[in-house]
């Protein structure tokens, strides 16, 4: 399992290199089919941009982008609207496999 974090445009801690790490370490928790998972936080004036990228076998990636004026309400936004999709498509896919 391959967790990728890169910060852009600013000299990144690493404390919010850690926070970043184990938001998406969460995600993993919660949906142990990931492949990889790619965290890229920008910063342009005083907003800050999070995206992150979740890859699935034999699926297409899945992903969310937020804005925040604070770089872990923006990460965490990202993170919540992956974890939405993922569960999403995995009830998508439970419910059209079951029959009636």
């Amino acid at each position: 399992m391959a967790i990728e974090v890169t910060i852009r445009h600013q000299d990144a801690s690493n404390a919010t290199k850690l926070y970043a790490t184990q938001r998406a370490e969460k995600i993993v928790e919660r949906f142990p089919k990931l492949d990889s998972i790619r965290v890229v936080v920008d910063s342009q004036r005083h907003l800050y941009e999070a995206e992150v990228v979740a890859h699935i076998k034999d699926q297409t990636a899945v992903g969310g982008k937020e804005h925040a004026t604070n770089i872990r309400s923006a990460i965490d936004m990202a993170a919540a609207r992956v974890e939405r999709q993922l569960r999403k498509n995995r009830n998508k896919i439970v419910s059209v496999h079951t029959r009636p």
